[in-house]
């Protein structure tokens, strides 16, 4: 390929799209020489470690690649994020046309640049721990606007707090926070104190999604939240989809839930947790799933651990008064206490009559699959399903729906 007789930006003329592991051999540079053409509009690399050489073909991404619009540079090595970051702010403020951009860090050039962008749509961006230390730009003096997603990474939640408060506003559809600490990493009021930021810097009549998020969520390393944590968010009245499945571990009861979700009536995505905690003195039950599906009509997917044996007030054949949801696809209960598969099967068919089953994803691969119990939390749930799916065949043969 490199021996190929006419000028390199023939090779690849109608080039539109590449994803490119780097490494730091002398054919992967003048690899990439010949990549980089002006018909190039999206562009993918994980880099692995860098040279001068490296350094200088991504300073010209800007000149070369005018047309891009999706530009993702992943670089492995933290450490290495302030070394190219003058390399990578170079090409970026060059780029004028792009709508989606995954970066682990940016000079202030690059992030002014960033702001002023009105064709960009999607931002991850990485926040280090000294991100904020070394900027020179005045408190709040930039503001991210047309935004569809804003995706934000950092090591500790307090971090993206910080980083929210640095700015005058962000207009965004969806906001999605990554953090990558343990519990032992994050303060005890880091979640409230990012809710609490969140709802002060975004445009409350933009704002329709949330995703929270622990990188390495796992049971045995949790972020505790309490039901107060959220309340700042319960004035983002247009929002849709709330996830925080994979962020904390949460006890709230059936009062709280229906007070965080009577917010929010245009919920169709709720994923409050997959996980109970055993120390957990505070579950919700079948009252406050029902309240759930009262308070929004719209749910289509629903992640919430309830205590199914609680069942007084709960008539099992009929529950609810008549509330049902004939549109929720999605329904997981995680670790939820369990004792009658049968009363699960027959509440959850009367409230979800199109419910396929419960979904345990969880459990297989997910966070539940290194709990002790799971051979026998599974089969429980197991034998929900296949009422459920019995429950079903008998509606369609002989009630005809």
């Amino acid at each position: 390929m490199l021996s190929y007789p006419y000028p390199s930006s023939t090779m690849f003329p109608n080039l539109q799209c590449l994803a490119w592991n780097v490494d730091q051999t002398h054919l992967v540079i003048e690899f990439l020489r010949m990549a980089f053409v002006p018909s190039l509009v999206s562009l993918d690399l994980r880099i692995t470690s860098i040279s001068p050489a490296l350094m200088s073909i991504l300073s010209t991404i800007g000149t070369v690649c005018p047309n891009l619009t999706s530009f993702r540079p992943q670089v492995d090595d933290p450490t290495l994020n302030r070394e190219i970051a003058p390399f990578l702010t170079q090409a970026i403020c060059q780029l004028r046309h792009l709508s989606a951009l995954t970066v682990c860090e940016l000079e202030d050039p690059g992030m002014v640049h960033i702001t002023q962008l009105q064709s960009l749509k999607t931002l991850w961006l990485y926040i280090g721990p000294s991100f904020l230390r070394r900027t020179g730009l005045p408190p709040q003096s930039l503001g991210l606007e047309h935004l569809e997603l804003l995706g934000l990474q950092a090591i500790r939640l307090d971090h993206i707090t910080d980083f929210l408060r640095s700015l005058r506003t962000v207009r965004s559809k969806h906001i999605a926070a990554v953090f990558s600490s343990n519990v032992f990493g994050q303060q005890s009021d880091s979640m409230s104190g990012f809710c609490a930021m969140l709802l002060e810097r975004c445009d409350n009549d933009t704002l329709e999604a949330i995703t929270l998020c622990e990188q390495f969520y796992n049971t045995f390393h949790n972020v505790y939240a309490q039901p107060g944590d959220f309340g700042p968010l319960r004035l983002l009245r247009n929002l849709t989809h709330f996830d925080v499945e994979a962020a904390c571990t949460i006890s709230i009861s059936d009062d709280e839930l229906s007070e965080l979700v009577n917010a929010w009536p245009k919920l169709k995505i709720f994923r409050l947790g997959c996980y109970r905690d055993p120390a957990s003195t505070v579950l919700p039950t079948f009252h406050g799933l029902i309240s759930v599906l009262r308070l929004c009509p719209e749910l289509v997917s629903l992640s919430l651990v309830i205590d199914t044996t609680q069942l007084d007030g709960i008539d099992v054949k009929s529950p609810g008064n008549g509330i049902r949801n004939n549109g929720l696809q999605e329904l997981v209960l995680g670790n939820s206490i369990i004792s009658s598969p049968l009363d699960v099967a027959l509440v959850l068919s009367s409230l979800l009559p199109n419910l396929p089953e419960v979904n345990l994803a969880p459990w297989i691969g997910g966070p539940l699959d290194a709990l002790s119990d799971k051979p026998w939390a599974m089969e429980q749930w197991r034998l929900v399903n296949r009422s459920l799916g019995g429950f079903r065949i008998v509606r369609t043969r002989y009630l005809g729906r």
